[in-house]
C-alpha cells in the first residue's frame, strides 16, 4: 500500500525508523511515496533521509490537499499540531484515504468524537500511533497484567518531571499553548500515560487533580511566549475495577527531573522497562516477559503501529491502537483538567459524552484567537 506523511517535524523520523524495522524483517506493509510539510526545505531534507533509509525518495508537497489530490495514496500518517488533527483527518477521509493519527487523537474530546464519526461516515480506518501501548514490551506488560501475573492491580504510581530551563519541550513553543496543544504537558505527554493505564487495567472512572502554570514565561533566546498550557499536574484517579492511581507530570522542574512507573498488584510489582518482582522475590526481566507474553510482536512501537494500520485496512482487524481507545485516554486527561478547573472530582464518562466541558471551552476559545503561519499554511 502507498503511504504518505503529512508533517515532517520532530516525530516523523521515529515513524521512518519503524518502517525501516519492518523492511529489515521483510514485513514491508507500506511504501512511503509522498511527504508533506509547509516548509519546503524541511520536506526536501526529510525526503532525502527517507531515501537513505528506505531506498526510494518520496514525492514532496507543501500543501497536504495537493498531496491528497495527486499522491494516489492508500493511507497517511498525520504528524502535525494537535489543533489541526480533526480538519486534516476529515479531508483525508473525504479523499478516500485511511488515517493513522499521531497521538493525541485530537486537541480535545469533542473533536475526537467528530473524527471517529467522520471515519465511519466515509468508511475509512482511523488508528492512533501511540507508542505507550504498542511494541513487544508494552503489549507483553498489558497482557501479563491482564492474565494475572501480579494479581489484582491495587494501585499505579507514575511520575514524569523534566527540566527545560524555562525553554520549550522538543524545541516547540506551540506545545505550551493550549489553543494548539489542548493543554500543557499533561496532554502532550500525559495522554501516553493515560492510554497505558487503561490498556493495562481497564477504564478509569473518576479523576481529581490540581494543575498550575509555575513558569509564566518561556524562551529559547529567539522566541518568547507566555504559556497557557499547564506545566504541572498532580492527579489521583480510580479505576472502574477499584484500583487506584497517583500520576504526576511536570515541565517546571529545576535541578533534576525524575520518572518511573510502578504497577502494584496483590501478588507483585511490575516496573515497565525494568522487571517484575513477585511476592516470593522472583524477578522476571523484560526479555523473558516479552518471550512469554508477546513473542510475535515487533519491538519498535512505531513499526507495530504500521502493522496495525495495514491489518485494519487489509484484514479489517481491530487494532490495539483504535481511535476509540485514544479518545478514552484523552477523556482521562480532560477529566483531570476539568477537575482542576472546577475544584471537584470528575467522572471520565462525563467528559467523553460531553456533559462536562468547562476546561475544553477554554481550549476552543483560545483556538479561535490563534492564527499562526503554520495554521495559515495548512488551512
Amino acid at each position: 500500500m502507498k503511504l504518505g506523511f503529512i508533517g515532517c517535524g520532530v516525530i516523523a523520523i521515529a515513524h521512518v525508523e519503524g518502517l525501516e524495522e519492518l523492511k529489515r524483517k521483510g514485513l514491508e506493509t507500506f511504501e512511503l511515496t509522498a511527504v508533506c510539510d509547509i516548509e519546503q526545505e524541511r520536506a526536501e531534507n526529510f525526503a532525502s533521509e527517507v531515501e537513505k533509509r528506505l531506498g526510494k525518495r518520496p514525492a514532496v508537497f507543501t500543501d497536504y490537499r495537493l498531496l491528497l489530490e495527486n499522491g494516489q495514496l492508500d493511507a497517511v500518517s498525520v504528524l502535525i499540531n494537535h489543533d489541526l488533527h480533526h480538519t486534516v483527518a476529515e479531508d483525508c477521509f473525504a479523499a478516500g484515504v485511511h488515517v493513522q493519527m499521531q497521538k493525541p487523537l485530537s486537541i480535545s474530546p469533542s473533536f475526537g468524537r467528530k473524527m471517529i464519526a467522520d471515519a465511519k461516515k466515509y468508511n475509512r480506518v482511523l488508528t492512533l500511533s501511540e507508542p505507550s501501548v504498542l511494541g513487544a514490551e508494552n503489549v507483553a506488560i498489558a497482557k501479563a497484567v491482564k492474565e494475572g501475573l501480579i494479581g489484582r492491580v491495587s494501585f499505579i504510581i507514575d511520575y514524569a518531571t523534566v527540566t527545560l530551563h524555562r525553554g520549550f519541550f522538543a524545541g516547540t513553543p506551540w506545545r505550551h499553548m493550549k489553543g494548539q496543544a489542548g493543554a500543557g504537558w499533561i496532554n502532550d505527554h500525559g495522554v501516553h500515560r493515560t492510554h497505558s493505564f487503561t490498556e493495562i487495567n481497564g477504564s478509569i472512572d473518576e479523576v481529581f487533580a490540581y494543575t498550575e502554570i509555575f513558569e509564566k514565561e518561556l524562551s529559547n533566546g529567539n522566541v518568547t511566549i507566555k504559556p497557557t498550557g499547564e506545566d504541572t499536574a498532580v492527579t489521583v484517579f480510580k479505576f472502574t475495577n477499584g484500583g487506584l492511581g497517583h500520576w504526576m507530570c511536570a515541565t517546571s522542574a529545576h535541578g533534576e527531573g525524575t520518572g518511573g512507573v510502578w504497577i502494584y498488584g496483590s501478588e507483585g510489582c511490575l516496573r515497565p522497562g525494568q522487571h517484575v518482582t513477585l511476592q516470593d522475590g522472583q524477578k522476571i526481566l523484560m526479555p523473558e516477559l516479552i518471550e512469554r507474553f508477546a513473542p510475535n510482536i515487533v519491538k519498535n512501537p512505531f513499526a507495530h503501529s504500521y502493522v496495525e494500520l495495514w491489518e485494519a485496512i487489509a484484514e479489517r482487524k481491530t487494532p490495539i491502537s483504535r481511535a476509540e481507545r485514544g479518545l478514552e485516554a484523552l477523556g482521562v486527561v480532560f477529566a483531570a483538567l476539568e477537575s482542576a478547573a472546577i475544584g471537584q472530582p470528575v467522572k471520565v464518562q462525563d467528559i467523553l459524552n460531553g456533559k462536562k466541558h468547562a476546561y475544553e471551552d477554554t481550549v476552543l476559545e483560545e483556538m479561535k484567537s490563534i492564527l499562526t503561519p503554520e495554521l495559515k499554511g495548512l488551512r
